[in-house]
């Protein structure tokens, strides 16, 4: 249980709102469309995977040390942890370059005194998803370090197969659907056993397609840190002898861009079930379903515009959608949350016209 009194609550809320949008001004968007204890839970929770994934991916920090803090961080959520002292040891332990840093991810991080214990104001329907989720994260977080690390000493770091991958993005985005499925049922009575069921069917595959859309968007800047996220597997069949083979200057085009053609199949294929859960979510929540309708549509806009997939690797043709689409997406789904019939033809144009 918290020991915080009201002051000390409303200011370290009033710290973790302003993180929120120097962390993720995009994800600020939808966790802002929530509302009540939901908001307060999913806030929290993006802040702590934040805070996961900035040591994950620090650069400057040796695989021990990644290891080591992960663990750290990790234990603050285990059950029966002495949640005070945990996050004393977490900090403790930050190195002291992020105390001279401007970065807004590190200074979250040092401020984990602040925001973890929020977490324990609310409801045990909202704490243990929000537990559950951030070891499990934290544990396919460690081991994707140790893998990467044992990948980058040959050059790059590579994934064999489509099952590889699948497993990468579950970790970093599929179970945050899980997360999501949890908290939006918790106290909610328009939410039964029934639409419960449909949504733990989809909440994993949702977060793939997303996780997918974005890997795609960035391939690019990925490779130029050595890391190519595109199976082995598909490279090969495509006529490359690696993943990076595709980077290379004299890369045949078609190739490459049938190569990535194959995983904009493939995230149309899991956001295709992210369709089926949003159009599950009642439509007497329509905060809930906008939070789902906008990074639904934005991560679809952006596949549509891939065209034949060549541009994905020109270093000076960045493939992104604009703000204006940012907000006739906010517009328009805002004005036909209610609809499944609309969000089903919107999505089938979008995907049919790409």
């Amino acid at each position: 249980m918290s020991t915080l009194n009201a002051t000390e609550i409303k200011n370290a809320f009033q710290y973790a709102d302003k993180m929120l949008l120097l962390v993720s001004r995009t994800f600020a968007l939808n966790i802002n469309r929530l509302s009540g204890n939901l908001r307060k839970s999913v806030l929290l929770a993006y802040l702590y995977l934040r805070i996961a994934d900035t040591v994950e991916d620090d650069g400057a920090l040796p695989k021990d040390d990644k290891l080591r803090l992960l663990g750290l961080f990790s234990a603050i959520f285990a059950p029966g942890a002495h949640v005070d002292l945990a996050v004393k040891a977490f900090v403790d332990a930050l190195p002291e370059s992020y105390k001279a840093s401007k970065n807004p991810n590190f200074d979250l991080c040092l401020h984990a005194q602040t925001v973890v214990p929020l977490l324990w104001i609310l409801d045990k329907e909202y704490v243990l998803p929000v537990c559950e989720t951030v070891v499990e994260m934290c544990e396919g977080m460690s081991s994707s370090i140790e893998q990467m690390s044992a990948s980058l000493e040959k050059g790059w770091f590579t994934l064999e197969t489509m099952s590889d991958l699948s497993r990468y993005c579950y970790y970093v985005a599929g179970i945050v659907g899980k997360l999501l499925t949890k908290v939006f049922a918790a106290k909610n009575p328009a939410i039964s056993q029934e639409v419960r069921y449909k949504l733990e069917t989809y909440d994993v595959s949702f977060g793939l397609g997303l996780q997918l859309a974005n890997i795609i968007k960035d391939v690019r800047e990925d490779s130029e840190r050595n890391v190519c996220f595109v199976p082995e597997m598909i490279c090969h069949c495509h006529g490359f002898e690696s993943s990076p083979a595709m980077f290379a200057p004299n890369a045949d085009r078609k190739a490459r861009a049938s190569v990535m053609k194959e995983l904009v199949a493939e995230a149309w294929k899991h956001l295709t079930d992210a369709v089926e859960y949003t159009t599950a979510l009642p439509r007497r929540n329509p905060r809930i379903r906008l939070f789902c309708l906008w990074p639904l549509f934005m991560a679809a806009k952006n596949l549509s515009i891939m065209g034949d997939c060549t541009h994905l690797f020109d270093k000076d043709h960045k493939v992104k959608i604009t703000r204006d689409d940012v907000k006739q997406i906010i517009k328009s789904t805002t004005l036909h949350f209610y609809s499944n019939t609309w969000i089903k033809k919107q999505f089938e144009a979008l995907r049919d016209g790409a």
